[in-house]
């Protein structure tokens, strides 16, 4: 005689489809952790796609109606700036700067040592050795100069992929919409609305503060009297990008090549770092960031340590951009829609 075949019952229905719902998660944060370089190249390309067509827009408000030539326009005066940046960075300036952050742990080094002949500098040393991992990010950067061929191997495909995401990004977009269940969809399209605007806003902050950072550091150092003092304030305005870490880590090479120097070098220079920081946190970055995603500076501080902990020094580049889509995310995702929160969208330019 044949047996019925075997039916779950309701309650264990329930529980098979929660654990099926658990393991295809575990298995998605799985292969993401597995790819997450790859993820990070995608993430960079995407911003890079949104580069492209901000400056595709600039090219139409001075003038250029067909958007395909603006685009192309606009492709070409960004990849303008990187080609300049790349010229200043290996030929302008590039013994200088390898020298420098090729020297970047032995300075730290050197600097740990003089600290330490007061217990107050041991202090000091101790807590920047539990907050950073001792010298682990200097020799991260160190490695990242030495690794120049994967650097721009790994560039190159962030270009072309943000060439083609820019040139058509509908699909893209359409994908992630019908990938959402029917009643989310549209909050999935004013979610990824606001988290464009939010990026183009960011990126264009960035911008600005990396630009007047660099004149604001070079022209200070040069008032210090250091040598080096463009190509230093080329690396302080570059490392902007990455906040709070990036000015702190830039700040180190100038530090070391005043203590080689003597004199009144030093604290010359350690004032008007001092100073560029003071500029900083109470004009400049408070007059660009009304346009942008407000994020308290403690958070964003502990998601770049965060994202470099887990991805690595590359993971640090684009951890503000990561914190403005999640912080985005989290307001129309959740506050506003589940919570029903509400809650201004970001200002538009």
């Amino acid at each position: 005689m044949m047996q019925a075949p075997f039916k779950p019952s309701p309650e264990d229905l329930t529980y098979l489809r929660r654990l099926g719902w658990t393991v295809l998660i575990a298995a998605i944060l799985m292969m993401a952790w597995r790819a997450s370089d790859l993820l990070l190249l995608a993430f960079g390309s995407l911003l890079g796609a949104v580069m492209f067509r901000s400056a595709a827009r600039l090219m139409q408000r001075i003038g250029v109606r067909n958007w395909s030539v603006a685009l192309g326009l606009g492709t070409l005066l960004v990849l303008a700036a990187f080609g300049a940046i790349g010229y200043l960075l290996t030929v302008q300036f590039g013994t200088e700067l390898g020298a420098m952050l090729g020297n970047l742990p032995g300075t730290l080094e050197t600097i740990e040592r003089g600290l330490s002949t007061t217990q107050v500098g041991k202090a000091v040393v101790q807590a920047g050795q539990a907050a950073a991992g001792g010298s682990k990010i200097a020799d991260s950067l160190s490695d990242l100069v030495r690794g120049a061929g994967e650097i721009l191997l790994n560039f190159a495909i962030v270009i072309v992929g943000a060439m083609f995401i820019a040139g058509n990004p509908t699909p893209y977009r359409n994908a992630v919409v019908l990938l959402t269940p029917p009643p989310g969809r549209p909050t999935m399209e004013r979610a990824l609305d606001e988290m464009s605007l939010a990026l183009k806003l960011w990126l264009k902050a960035k911008l600005i503060t990396m630009t007047l950072m660099a004149l604001v550091i070079g022209g200070s150092l040069w008032l210090a009297g250091l040598e080096s003092w463009a190509a230093l304030g080329l690396l302080g305005g570059l490392s902007e990008f990455v906040p709070y870490v990036g000015p702190a880590v830039a700040m180190l090479p100038a530090i070391g090549l005043a203590a080689s120097e003597g004199g009144d070098v030093l604290w010359q220079t350690v004032v008007a770092y001092l100073a560029v920081r003071v500029i900083e946190g109470y004009m400049l970055t408070p007059f660009i960031n009304r346009t942008v995603v407000s994020i308290p500076p403690a958070l964003t501080l502990f998601t770049i340590l965060g994202v470099g902990a887990v991805f690595g020094v590359y993971g640090v580049f684009f951890a503000g951009a990561l914190l403005v889509i999640a912080f985005v995310g989290v307001r129309e995702f959740y506050l506003r829609d589940t919570l029903g929160e509400d809650i201004d969208g970001v200002p538009r330019d």
